[in-house]
């Protein structure tokens, strides 16, 4: 019978650990198998940043720094269990080993700060595999965007760029992933969310309104709408109509490095600004920063 009184179990999405998986990998994130230009252009993303992704290495950090937080804060009371979503080990695979562990209570906490249908889905899925074990109780985190730890990492990353920032020349991109309009149409309210961690981080580093822009990044993966501005087409209007020579720009919806910033913007959004005869500042990541662990920290014991 395990020791501790409850089970975390931390949902991330997983990643590729080599280029032979991606194909494998986008096919379970896709529901099918991806086209061949699709397959090669992701692979070839892929071996930009240098033939993989670090999220699964990150991921695992994350669930280990954040065990020890819990041990020191909460001594014998917390295991945390990793599943991801498209990777090993899975979420159904987790829950049996939770289980057979003796833990009848399980705190099911994914690794997204908003609330939305893409969160949820961890949540619908541990569920689903919990439907076999009434014995155990489920207790979902449904966000914690608005963690005080997590807006004053952020908001020390401005801090860390204020000279820069002060320049009457330079401008804040502050922006999330983008999100197909008609999810946003159907209630979904992760826009929103995204918007007021944008608004809150900004305010807790004293930013005036007139030095950031709120935009939306990665989107268009599939031909329907996606909410807009994208990050491309707000640099472009900064730089050609406005006069900026410096774009500080923080991805704020991601909370550790992976395909979709180490290339997406690391790649894809410096070339852009870079064409445009401007400079990029991509502010860090939280990755396994401690603020990052307290806030998780915070959305286990619900604080």
């Amino acid at each position: 019978m395990a020791e501790q009184k409850t089970a975390v179990l931390l949902m991330g999405l997983g990643a590729p650990d080599t280029i032979e998986e991606v194909r494998d990998f986008y096919t379970g994130i896709h529901g099918g198998k991806p086209s061949e230009e699709m397959y090669q252009s992701v692979k070839k993303h892929y071996e930009i940043i240098g033939g993989t992704s670090p999220l699964g290495r990150i991921t695992g950090e994350q669930a280990e720094d954040l065990q020890q937080k819990l041990d020191q804060d909460h001594p014998g009371e917390y295991k945390v269990y990793l599943a991801f979503k498209y990777a090993e080990p899975t979420i159904f695979g987790t829950i049996d080993q939770i289980v057979a562990d003796g833990y009848t209570q399980i705190v099911g906490l994914p690794l997204f700060p908003e609330r939305s249908y893409a969160s949820g889905d961890y949540h619908n899925r541990a569920e689903t595999r919990l439907a076999q074990y009434p014995q155990v109780s489920y207790r979902a985190v449904r966000g914690w965007w608005l963690d005080r730890n997590l807006i004053e990492y952020w908001a020390d990353r401005l801090k860390d760029e204020q000279e820069v920032i002060d320049r009457p020349d330079t401008k804040v991109i502050l922006s999330s992933h983008s999100l197909q309009t008609r999810v946003v149409k159907s209630g979904d309210p992760y826009t929103e969310q995204a918007v007021e961690v944008a608004k809150a981080v900004a305010k807790a580093a004293g930013l005036d309104e007139s030095k950031y822009v709120i935009a939306w990044q990665n989107g268009g993966s599939t031909p329907e709408e996606w909410v807009l501005p994208d990050i491309n087409d707000v640099a472009k209007d900064l730089v050609e109509n406005q006069g900026i020579k410096t774009i500080v720009s923080g991805s704020l919806s991601f909370i550790a490095d992976n395909l979709e910033v180490l290339f997406g913007v690391d790649v894809g959004f410096k070339k852009t600004v870079e064409g445009l005869g401007a400079k990029l500042i991509r502010l860090p990541l939280p990755n396994t920063d401690p603020l990052l662990i307290a806030a998780l920290e915070d959305a286990v014991l619900g604080v």
